[in-house]
């Protein structure tokens, strides 16, 4: 701790000042200390589940020597009975001649890491014990390794809790170290592999501990008996110097640096997604296929290639029939390359009216620019006059759109309109179109024909009125452009 001394004198009297500003307070080492306690904390935490990992792990492997040795002892020397059998079946460290299936470097000392048996103890290689069943068709054998266990004991059971997933760990070490044939085959499994059916809740009824505890409990199998052992055995060696005879005469065997098929049935290979493939030539006196595809093909028998199939190698009269069709598309063709030809002038003269209608478009479009914001400012005057418009309307019956609609049904789509002076069709305006010699003329717009029953009268109001006015509507059949009749064509 730093501090600093201050003397300050006044009036004869001596008063020390000490700086606390460099000095690290009680709360900040506290503080410190904490945050060190925790981070130690969890580095332990981390280290501990490392420490099982590897306990688990190194269980395995010990699991994995002993089922080795089982597996072979049961293969080699199998007992002549049935019979409960422990490590002393498995070495004779005692005689330097003596068998040993499980290596001098384990004893009965040896410890199978994080397991229990059921009594309690913890599992080492001396109380593990070997159940062997022989039969007339060979032993087997069923080694219990006890429950993985490790960590709380939070059923107060006086055990740690049962760890499957420890158990798991253990399984795939061991596993690992499983091999193909009788000698170093052993298959481990799970006492229970599923939890259907388990209960956990201690508080019901059918509450079972030790099926919880099976979740976690190893079991070995071992022999030649086993539906799963990786092998295959036909003469005691692995050189099949001799041949295979099946119990339906077939039989398989060497000739030469080759193997043969021999027999009186079929060879067959099925496969639903596979490729029979032949890196070689396919020899064969007759072949039958329902299809075939081939890359190439080269036939080169003696008398020649026979079968309904390879008549189709005879194309001739396709080629005839070819022929005749390439005549018929060929006239075709001079005769539509004449048709074009003729077609070409008139080709020309549409390319000419698509460009006055283009201009005519153009303009067209233009002016609807103008009328766009001729709307616009209208609009506004419109909803200017809407908000002006008195609260109360009045209807007036019939109305011009109903007179219109009902016009309309009857094949009258074109009105004029007496109020307005004008209508939907804007009559005697000029119009433009082609005549029947293909040319471009001006008309003017004309309607017909007219409607018996004109005029037809109407009811209307103005937003400054409030009473109705009589108007009449005038009705015809269609607008259309009139062209002048031409005196003949160029």
């Amino acid at each position: 701790m730093i501090r600093k001394t201050q003397q300050v004198r006044s009036a004869g009297n001596v008063m020390q000042k000490h700086d606390e500003s460099g000095a690290i307070s009680i709360a900040e080492a506290l503080i410190v200390l904490t945050i060190g306690i925790v981070g130690i904390t969890l580095w332990a935490q981390g280290r501990l589940n490392d420490m099982e990992i590897d306990s688990a792990k190194a269980a395995g492997r010990a699991i994995a020597a002993y089922s080795r040795a089982a597996s072979a002892w049961i293969a080699e020397n199998p007992p002549a009975a049935s019979g409960d059998f422990d490590i002393t079946s498995l070495q004779d460290c005692g005689d330097p001649d003596g068998v040993r299936y499980l290596s001098c470097g384990f004893d009965a000392q040896s410890p199978v890491k994080l397991a229990f048996n059921s009594a309690g103890e913890r599992v080492n290689f001396g109380n593990l014990g070997i159940e062997v069943s022989v039969t007339g068709t060979g032993a087997s054998g069923t080694i219990d390794f006890g429950v993985i266990r490790s960590g709380n004991d939070n059923n107060n059971d006086d055990l740690p809790d049962s760890r499957p997933d420890l158990a798991a760990i253990a399984l795939d070490t061991a596993s690992e170290e499983t091999g193909a044939g009788v000698l170093d085959f052993f298959e481990l499994k799970f006492v229970r592999e599923d939890i259907d059916g388990v209960k956990f809740d201690q508080t019901d009824a059918d509450f079972d501990q030790s099926e919880i505890d099976n979740l976690a409990r190893l079991e070995a199998h071992v022999g030649a008996r086993l539906n799963d052992v990786p092998f295959l055995r036909l003469d005691g060696t692995n050189e099949m110097s001799g041949g295979v005879r099946f119990d339906n005469g077939m039989t398989l065997s060497k000739n030469g640096n080759g193997l043969s098929f021999a027999g009186p049935g079929d060879v067959e290979v099925a496969t639903t997604t596979g490729t029979l493939v032949a890196s070689g030539k396919l020899k064969a006196p007759d072949l039958e296929s329902d299809s075939a595809q081939f890359d190439s093909l080269t036939v080169d028998p003696v008398n020649g290639v026979m079968g309904d199939g390879f008549n189709k190698f005879d194309q001739s009269s396709d080629i005839l029939r070819i022929d005749g069709e390439i005549l018929s598309l060929a006239s075709r063709v001079s005769a539509n390359e004449t048709t074009i030809s003729r077609h070409a002038a008139e080709i020309t003269r549409l390319d000419s009216a698509i460009t006055d209608n283009k201009n005519n478009i153009d303009t067209n479009q233009a002016k609807i620019g103008t009328n766009a914001t001729k709307i616009d400012d209208n609009s506004s005057r419109i909803q200017s006059l809407e908000n002006n418009a008195p609260s109360t309307s009045t209807i007036c019956t019939p109305s011009m759109e109903d007179r219109i609609s009902a016009l309309r049904a009857a094949g009258y789509g074109t009105y004029y309109d007496s109020r307005t002076a004008n209508g939907n069709c804007s009559y005697g305006t000029n119009c433009s179109g082609v005549d029947r010699c293909g040319d471009t003329v001006r008309g003017t717009i004309r309607r017909g024909p007219a409607w018996s029953g004109n005029p037809v009268s109407y009811s209307f109001s103005t937003s400054s009125s409030s009473s109705c006015t009589t108007y009449s509507l005038y009705f015809y059949g269609g607008c259309r452009c009139r062209l002048p009749s031409p005196s003949g064509c160029r």
